[in-house]
């Protein structure tokens, strides 16, 4: 999964950009890749085994440390399309607001095989946002992000982009969220995709 969340890193239009890869102290296969790597614009964070830090504190230490205008949540077990970050900031400056999400992504179920056009809503995980706009994640290990948008939101700042072709959220058993929230709270609301766009899908995650 990493690999693919590099290689879709690499492959935006959007210049000049850098990818932080936060990983722990004892994470030696995820070491040994990046020094394979000999990319400029791929930077390791290592961080300590203990205390283990919360996925929250992860990203507030992930923006603190990172040197950009603007900031891309990139998490490694998805799909980024290679003009999402393109795309996204042309929708800040074009919209004149502070930060953008996507109203609908590709979901991807790498369990059942099925792939499915999600339903509207302010997907977290698409944010992409000026730096002064960020605000901090919430201290925990899942649903850090949405206090975040909600502020952004309520601020009248953000805008929202439908282009569900940037992102393929995948849904692969072992997401921070488990398969009933997964089935309770987003596949209720998806639209099953036909056999070309899943092929679509599959092909691009190169399953």
């Amino acid at each position: 999964m990493l690999r693919r969340a590099i290689s879709c890193f690499l492959k935006q239009t959007y210049q000049p950009r850098e990818l932080l890869v936060l990983f722990e102290a004892d994470d030696f296969a995820t070491r040994e890749y990046l020094a394979t790597l000999n990319e400029p614009s791929v930077f390791g964070v290592e961080v300590p085994v203990s205390p283990k830090l919360s996925l929250g504190s992860l990203r507030n230490l992930s923006v603190k440390v990172s040197r950009g205008h603007f900031l891309a949540q990139w998490d490694d077990d998805d799909w980024h399309g290679p003009t999402r970050l393109a795309d996204q900031i042309g929708a800040v400056l074009a919209g004149r607001k502070a930060a953008c999400v996507l109203s609908r992504w590709i979901l991807y179920d790498q369990v059942a095989h099925a792939a499915y056009l999600s339903g509207i809503r302010l997907w977290e995980g698409s944010l992409v946002a000026e730096r002064s706009a960020m605000s901090l994640y919430l201290d925990s290990w899942r649903g850090e992000d949405t206090c975040v948008i909600d502020r952004i939101f309520s601020e009248g700042i953000l805008v929202t982009l439908e282009q569900p072709q940037l992102y393929v959220y995948i849904y692969h058993g072992a997401n921070t969220w488990d398969r009933s929230h997964w089935q309770q709270n987003i596949l209720q609301f998806a639209q099953p995709l036909g056999r070309e766009d899943t092929e679509w899908v599959r092909a691009v995650l190169q399953l």
